[in-house]
């Protein structure tokens, strides 16, 4: 299976022989071409796509969701290191980060989850629970780094949440 799916990829490395792809179990060599297609076809689909890590000063790292990740790239390639508003909505299991820039929000929007132990323990007493979130924002998520593969260099791009944020808005919110 690996040799198929490798060859129909395009990615068997050159000079190397290709292995025997010979099987004398017919049902199962029937069902699973089919299955490979279908991957094989889902992979082509979605090549263009790339996956956003971020990478703050803590002991995790964010997979980071782009509303448009265009809009990102175009953005961050403009300004590879810019502050960022860091809101959070949600309570536990069910809080979500967000991250857009701070001088134009709506150039673009970037979702993440922290990991559950974390929540867990911003949520886990409610009196401190908008003391905790700015904490976690002050001590791991007032830099982030996401990089990004162009050819054969690295890209990096600094995501900063200012320490100004840091203070309660009027508002209220976190």
């Amino acid at each position: 299976m690996r040799k198929v799916l490798r060859e129909t990829l395009g990615t068997w490395p050159t000079g190397v022989p290709p292995l025997p792809a010979d099987t004398s179990a017919e049902q199962f060599k029937a069902v699973a071409s089919v299955i490979l297609a279908q991957f094989v076809d889902t992979l082509e689909q979605h090549a263009a796509a790339e996956l956003l890590l971020g990478f703050p000063a803590a002991p995790f790292i964010l997979p980071l969701v782009a509303e448009d990740q265009e809009q990102f790239l175009s953005y961050a390639e403009q300004c590879p290191d810019h502050a960022v508003r860091l809101p959070r909505s949600g309570q536990a299991a069910t809080a979500e980060w967000t991250l857009s820039p701070r001088e134009d929000e709506g150039a673009y929007r970037l979702a993440f989850k922290l990991p559950e132990h974390v929540e867990a323990w911003i949520s886990g007493i409610e009196e401190k629970e908008r003391q905790r979130t700015l904490d976690i924002k002050q001590r791991f998520l007032s830099s982030i780094t996401t990089y990004r593969m162009i050819g054969s260099g690295v890209r990096a791009y600094q995501l900063s949440y200012e320490p100004s944020e840091l203070r309660p808005s009027p508002s209220g919110g976190q």
